[in-house]
């Protein structure tokens, strides 16, 4: 699948190799409303820029925000307008996909079109397994980092809806590809991060669980996108 082709309109991604930095980037031709998990850009916010940037294992800075702000700078983008990640995964092996539907979905009102697009960039250096005891020792960058973009407007309570979706979905996707700790399926990374942004027109969503069809396709694009993403990184761990 092209991960550069999204169907949305005024939506673009490009993986990005400058001479500061790789990154994925997805750009909007205006500003999507957001809800991130990661610092920068963090919480609810209005942002036209995704960046998903790929730092050293070893990423230890005294003052990550401001890092962060000067790297987002040199590149000539608006650290306002950005809202951005961090990961030591590859980002060149960035899982993507994409679904389109048209209907009426049962629990909403009215025919509509929904698109929704996801990105996910997956390292397993640092897996762990909710509720289970974790070693200092592996608590480094590692992570899975999830960027999904919906082509709706959703309430606050349906963009939460949707982290928790899109978490169910990693869990199923890792499960999938068989990665354990210490004997039991993993449920992620010590360091995941996940951001939704919805580009603020058409059809407005009041849920986003797994009974609907946008949760349903948040699930799965979720759940392919890691799985593309994960095989790539078990032929080349790092």
């Amino acid at each position: 699948m092209n991960r550069n082709k999204v169907p949305i309109t005024g939506v673009q991604m490009d993986l990005v190799n400058s001479k500061h930095g790789s990154y994925v980037l997805i750009r909007s031709d205006s500003p999507m409303r957001t809800m991130n998990s990661s610092p920068w850009g963090g919480g609810f916010g209005m942002h036209a820029a995704l960046m998903n940037r790929q730092v050293d294992k070893q990423y230890n800075e005294a003052d990550p925000l401001r890092e962060m702000y000067e790297f987002i700078l040199r590149e000539g983008l608006n650290p306002r307008g950005t809202a951005g990640m961090l990961t030591a995964a590859l980002v060149k092996d960035v899982g993507y996909s994409t679904l389109t539907w048209t209907g009426n979905d049962a629990t909403e009102t009215g025919a509509h079109t929904l698109h929704v697009s996801t990105w996910v960039t997956v390292g397993l250096g640092n897996k762990a397994r909710a509720g289970a005891e974790l070693p200092a020792a592996s608590l480094y960058p590692g992570t899975i980092n999830t960027i999904i973009v919906i082509e709706g407007q959703l309430t606050d309570a349906a963009m939460v809806n949707a982290v928790i979706t899109a978490t169910e979905a990693k869990a199923a996707a890792l499960q999938s590809l068989g990665i354990e700790v210490e004997g039991l399926p993993a449920t992620g990374t010590t360091t995941d991060a996940v951001l939704i942004a919805t580009t603020c027109r058409g059809h407005l969503y009041s849920y986003a669980g797994t009974a609907t069809v946008l949760g349903n396709m948040i699930g799965r694009t979720v759940y392919e996108a890691i799985m593309a993403s994960g095989q790539l990184y078990e032929k080349t761990p790092y």
